[in-house]
């Protein structure tokens, strides 16, 4: 199979419309039409419902961008490790996040380490918190940095815990609770919630129910949706609870959205930095020893 056909899926996954695809990839439409039929005929399976307009994924085809996301930054994963390899003296570490409050832990830690280590070359790249694991141990990636529930029951993943804290309701200026400086747990559970989709964050939705429990609620969940971005719209929009960690800078004024802290609440998270523990990147052995001296100062 030529690995070109998996940029053509993910790219038409993307934009919805061969013609755009087409252009994003310098190719004529009838190029890409070809190669999306040929994966359909070389798997024996419809991956398009072109009836729909945009075109839609089928269930299978939901199941092979699934895998082909994986096989393409293997692919560019594989590419990069050669490619220093070819300039001897480079070395390469691949660090994967899920969210802005973890690229932010890493931004604090990188000029000293950039600085120690010119040869190393960083290459950053956001997933679904969901896949973190899985593309550690498909060495996508060499390093995590996420949510520790992201990590929960790896046994082959080691972890470093760089920033604990606990999440915080997120009220817009209508709703009853917008001026209280914290919640009770009596007070916040009466109230519809909005949460982030289990496919796009894994067991850490199971998690945040078992510590609403563990609060003495069951938590009354109204929506749940694939981004912040959407999770804020229906904050606003709605009044739903959001839940974001205590270290989430929001974009909007606070006349119009805070987070407020939860009193008394298990709703507590740590930011850790997960490995494979038999990973032989000597790019990650460097990074591992900046990261411990930078937690003992």
């Amino acid at each position: 199979m030529n690995i070109e056909k998996i940029k053509y899926f993910i790219d038409l996954v993307e934009c919805r419309n061969f013609t755009e695809t087409a252009k994003k990839n310098f190719v004529s439409q009838t190029t890409i039409s070809q190669q999306i039929a040929s994966l359909e005929k070389e798997f024996n399976t419809v991956l398009f419902d072109r009836k729909q307009i945009p075109i839609e994924l089928t269930q299978a085809g939901w199941l092979f961008y699934g895998e082909a996301t994986i096989l393409w930054k293997q692919y560019n994963h594989m590419k990069a490790k050669l490619a220093n390899y070819q300039q001897k003296s480079k070395q390469t570490l691949s660090i994967e996040y899920s969210a802005i409050t973890d690229l932010q832990r890493l931004i604090t830690l990188t000029p000293n380490f950039k600085e120690q280590y010119p040869n190393i070359e960083l290459e950053i790249g956001k997933v679904l918190l969901k896949n973190i694991p899985e593309y550690l141990e498909k060495g996508i990636y060499d390093l995590a940095i996420a949510f520790d529930s992201a990590f929960v029951g790896k046994e082959n993943i080691r972890t470093i815990p760089i920033y604990q804290g606990q999440y915080c309701a997120v009220v817009s200026h209508l709703h009853p609770l917008f001026d209280h400086q914290s919640i009770a747990k009596q007070d916040l559970y009466q109230y519809p919630l909005v949460m982030l989709n289990p496919n796009v964050i894994g067991n850490s939705y199971d998690l945040m129910i078992e510590h609403a429990i563990k609060d003495g609620f069951q938590p009354n969940i109204l929506r749940t949706v694939d981004d912040v971005e959407t999770e804020l719209f229906h904050i606003l929009t709605e009044n739903l609870i959001g839940f974001f960690p205590d270290n989430y800078q929001l974009l909007y004024p606070e006349d119009k959205v805070r987070l407020i802290p939860l009193e008394d609440s298990h709703h507590l998270f740590k930011i850790e930095i997960g490995y494979l523990k038999d990973n032989p990147n000597p790019a990650l052995q460097s990074f591992l020893h900046h990261i411990h001296h930078w937690i003992s100062q």
